[in-house]
């Protein structure tokens, strides 16, 4: 199947900008669109072209997908400016075409933190895939998650005052329908530790949380369309409840 591409600007900033793809004769029966938001822990050691691959795959299997591109922190994207943008980013998909509010939104690493921020308090009803999240800033900072990316990623905002907590995501009462949490086994970005916690904690809160492990897999192979894991993401992506363990 063949790929459209385009993209969409949503701000002043090069970087505030949308990248799309889909298929190039979109069937009347086309899967949910996907919203894919890259990690790279807020200092874009990774960009939206870095999923290229992964919306490539998506949109030949027949899915319309749109990769926001955010600031990085010597452009306005320090707290609250990342999550900002992917705030507008969303609202101008929504306002292009109706579709896109039943989107299923994937965020990747730091990725998903930017997500929720995004999602929380808008009683939206989300379908949220969170590929190794890192997402609870308070002990993701403990933890010394990306060699101080946390504390870097929150500076103006601790400097005049503000907290982790503060900046750290809290889902209420209908703004997820849906959360699958993916978690790499041999990940060696995210500690185990964190991921335990935030799995823990979103499910004290009641949040509608499935975890999917994926044995073998390190943290960029759920994103990488060459690897095993991602079968499992698709088949994720696809609509499916549950997914055996697969080596990557």
């Amino acid at each position: 199947m063949s790929t459209a591409f385009g993209h969409l600007r949503y701000g002043p900033s090069a970087w505030q900008r949308i990248d799309l793809y889909g298929p190039l004769d979109e069937p009347a029966d086309a899967p949910a669109p996907v919203v894919l938001v890259h990690g790279g822990y807020w200092r874009h050691d990774r960009t939206a072209q870095d999923l290229e691959p992964l919306a490539c795959a998506l949109a030949a299997a027949g899915h319309r997908v749109a990769v926001p591109e955010y600031r990085p922190g010597w452009d306005g994207g320090q707290w609250p400016g990342a999550a900002e943008d992917c705030t507008a980013a969303l609202r101008l998909l929504a306002q292009r075409d109706p579709r896109w509010l039943g989107a299923t939104l994937v965020g990747h690493s730091a990725g998903a933190h930017l997500l929720l921020s995004a999602v929380a308090g808008t009683g939206a009803g989300a379908r949220l895939v969170l590929l190794a999240p890192v997402a609870d800033l308070v002990e993701a900072a403990r933890l010394g998650v990306g060699d101080g990316a946390v504390d870097t990623f929150l500076a103006a905002h601790l400097l005049g005052g503000g907290s982790h907590t503060d900046a750290t995501p809290r889902l209420g009462p209908g703004d997820a329908a849906s959360v699958t949490v993916v978690v790499a086994e041999e990940d060696q970005a995210v500690p185990a530790a964190l991921s335990a916690h935030q799995l823990d904690t979103w499910t004290a809160q009641g949040l509608p949380v499935t975890e999917v492990r994926l044995a073998g897999a390190r943290h960029m192979h759920l994103v990488n369309p060459r690897r095993p894991a991602w079968e499992t993401v698709l088949r994720l992506l696809a609509g499916a409840t549950g997914a055996p363990e697969e080596s990557a």
